[in-house]
């Protein structure tokens, strides 16, 4: 009989077939789609709407040249290229806590209004019933504390971004309103350049401090000097040591020149040697600042300033994070290697300038053998006005070093007022009229894309995880069994008997589909012959005892006699509530004969065996024997016998009787009866001899397309309800 119905193919997944798969499953799930949509459309515009504005204000400012400076020698000017980390380097200084602490004290943070919140109240009844987690943390009372916490939150609030391959910085600050963003942006900019002209000037002023106490000691040396020659001359009372009274002038006029001569050599080398002792000084005591300020070496300034930009980072970033923060080691290994090429650098200026000092020793001392060799010769006339000579001359070499020590002094000092900032503004941050957050309109956006990805994902998770069929093209494919019929969910009515359905409505869909059944039934035997129908389920709840009853009636209404029996000994109830009465099982157990238990329904003519008592003991050989031999007499006086058995995985009964009867349908509930359920109960009819000719698919959606074609109009049906009535 099975050739008779050709089975369904497999799913087609690819192509139009996939797509129209999802739209079935779109449609089939359009209400859970929509009210999910409309819950995150509700949801998003509620938290929208309650969404605090805050104002974004953005000030750019640009990386300021180094300029020319007036002071410095000649092929000595700064090289005008710009560094790769000198953007990064500036932003993270304008990213500092020291600017954050400046700015807040500059402009004090203005404490919020209390207002409520949902989330706070929910997390402080939570926290009252123990969940201790959910409490709020205590606020401090130390001032630090606060503090730290202020320049934290700030912190959170601003943004610096260099901008690619350019000078350029933007400064973006969010607050509450737009002119508090707008004051704060700029006094980012503003504080930040005043601590960097202050950290310049007192670099200058410790230079300049150095100096002054080593101009001091030069001076004291010349008047010293000074003042010990004028005392020999008066000790002595020399007459001539004025101009033009000397007794030789010529030997006078070369002593005076190899004097001028050595004194400015001494100064050179009083200069050199200055210049080499505060430059090892620095070097011994890591004064980067000093190195800056003393060598004219563009390689070690460079090399100094980049070890001075690392170690404020890493100061900066130590005060922000901590000094085990992992960015601190790469500063500190970065700071390492800058330093040794600072001692390099530092190390070749000293050598350069050794050299200078060993040129300016030897010429000083060719010098000083000259004068010495020319006061030999000028004492043989006067030793009083050589020795007063020498005195002078040391006076004067004394007065020369002074003098350069005084100038370089001065040039320190003109170098202070020419500092710049390192940063200048290009354009303020003005005060934005409108708030930059939320933005309703890409927010509104956002929700909708949202709302429709959370509706198309409920219907998807949905359809994945149900454990039921919800296409029949699915259940033909899992089953290889035909779908007879798919019946339309009924729902209960007052003073409407589901059981009466197909007869006060007779066209509905319901009513078609037992027809179809039953029409589909009959064509599986060979002729007019009688016939046993089994109707089972996995589960109760399933609508196998309504289709039992409606197939009955069906049958019923074509003059067809008809025997319905209850099988159901544990629950019965089918045609008659009344469980006191004889039933099946008395007739298996011969207590009973045919004639106590079949009973008619006065109104359908249809003739009915209840379940009878409950029985305690499985089947045996004799009870199947003598149920086939019921079966059998059954189908000699009955056109139709209709047996409506327990549930398959709550008893085996239904396996006993698929035995014996002509026909087992099994009945599965749309999206209810699982996957497993219904392959593992057709597998075990199958394997105890059940002819299954297919599948039933009860309480079906109304609005599934996938289960029913077209229906009658209202019209129609109106118009056929007549002509049967008449």
């Amino acid at each position: 009989m099975s050739d008779q119905l050709a089975l369904s193919g497999p799913i087609d997944l690819h192509g139009g077939g996939a797509v129209r798969r999802v739209l079935r499953i779109w449609r089939r799930h359009l209400a859970l789609f929509v009210v999910i949509m409309l819950a995150v459309l509700v949801l998003g515009t509620g938290g929208m709407l309650l969404l605090k504005p805050s104002y974004t204000a953005t000030a750019t400012v640009v990386i300021a040249a180094p300029s020319a400076d007036p002071l410095a020698p000649t092929g000595q000017q700064p090289v005008a290229r710009l560094e790769d980390d000198r953007p990064a380097t500036e932003a993270a200084l304008l990213q500092s806590r020291d600017v954050a602490a400046a700015v807040l004290e500059q402009i004090p943070p203005v404490p919020g209004k209390a207002s409520f919140s949902l989330t706070k109240s929910v997390s402080a009844f939570l926290c009252r019933k123990g969940l201790s987690y959910l409490c709020a943390k205590p606020v401090s009372t130390d001032p630090q504390t606060r503090q730290q916490s202020a320049i934290d939150a700030f912190l959170g609030n601003l943004t610096v971004t260099p901008e690619l391959h350019s000078r350029v910085i933007d400064v973006s600050v969010t607050a509450k309103t737009g002119a508090e963003a707008a004051a704060l942006a700029n006094a980012v900019v503003s504080n930040y350049q005043r601590i960097a002209l202050a950290r310049q000037t007192a670099d200058v002023n410790n230079v300049a401090q150095w100096l002054d106490n080593r101009t001091g000691e030069l001076r004291q040396r010349w008047l010293d000097a000074v003042h010990k020659a004028d005392n020999f001359d008066v000790k002595h009372g020399l007459t001539n040591t004025t101009e033009g009274t000397t007794a030789n002038p010529l030997i006078d006029r070369q002593i005076t020149e190899t004097a001028v001569n050595l004194s400015q050599a001494q100064a050179r080398l009083a200069a050199a040697q200055a210049r080499a002792d505060a430059l090892h000084d620095a070097a011994q005591h890591g004064n980067t600042s000093a190195l800056v300020s003393l060598s004219t070496q563009p390689i070690l300034v460079a090399t100094a300033n980049s070890l001075l930009q690392l170690q404020s980072m890493r100061d900066d970033t130590a005060a922000q994070y901590g000094r085990n923060y992992p960015k601190i080691r790469s500063l500190n290994r970065q700071i390492a290697a800058a330093r040794g090429s600072l001692n390099s650098q530092t190390r070749s200026a000293l050598a350069s300038i050794q050299t200078d000092l060993i040129s300016a020793r030897a010429e000083t001392k060719q010098l000083s053998d000259n004068l010495d060799a020319l006061r030999a010769q000028a004492g043989a006339q006067s030793s009083p006005q050589a020795e007063y000579q020498s005195l002078s001359e040391e006076a004067q070499s004394a007065r020369g070093v002074y003098e350069t020590f005084l100038d370089h002094a001065k040039e320190v000092v003109d170098r202070a007022a020419l500092l710049e900032p390192p940063v200048s503004f290009v354009s303020h941050a003005p005060a934005p009229t409108r708030p930059t957050f939320p933005n309703h309109v890409k927010l509104v956006a956002g929700i909708i894309v949202l709302a429709l990805v959370a509706g198309a994902a409920a219907v998807l998770v949905r359809d994945y995880f149900s454990v039921g069929f919800e296409e029949l093209d699915a259940l033909r494919a899992t089953v290889q069994l035909p779908v007879l019929a798919a019946i339309p969910f009924i729902a209960a009515r007052r003073n409407h008997l589901i059981a009466r359905h197909v007869l006060d409505e007779p066209f509905s869909r319901a009513s078609e589909a037992v027809r179809g059944l039953a029409a589909q039934l009959s064509l599986l035997v060979e002729g007019d012959v009688s016939r046993s129908v089994l109707v089972t389920s996995a589960s109760p709840e399933e609508g196998k005892s309504t289709l039992a009853v409606w197939l009955a009636v069906t049958a019923r209404q074509g003059d067809q006699k008809v025997l319905l029996i209850d099988g159901d000994h544990r629950r019965g109830g089918l045609m008659s509530k009344d469980r006191v009465q004889l039933g099946f099982t008395d007739l298996l157990d011969g207590r009973a004969s045919l004639a106590d238990v079949i009973q008619t329904d006065p109104e359908t003519k249809i003739d009915f065996i209840s379940a009878g008592d409950a029985m305690s003991r499985p089947f045996n050989a004799s009870d199947i024997a003598r149920l086939r031999g019921l079966m059998a007499g059954f189908k000699n006086s009955y056109n139709l016998v209709i047996l409506d058995s327990p549930p398959l995985l709550a008893m085996t009964d239904a396996l006993v009787y698929g035995s014996v009867v002509d026909q087992t349908v099994f009945v599965c509930r749309w999206q209810q009866t699982s996957r497993q359920a219904v392959t593992a109960c057709l597998d075990r009819l199958r394997s105890y001899g059940a002819r299954i000719p297919g599948i039933v698919v009860s309480m079906v959606d109304q609005n599934s397309t996938m289960a029913f074609g077209g229906d009658y109009s209202r019209r129609e049906m109106k118009l056929i309800s007549r002509a049967y009535s008449t």
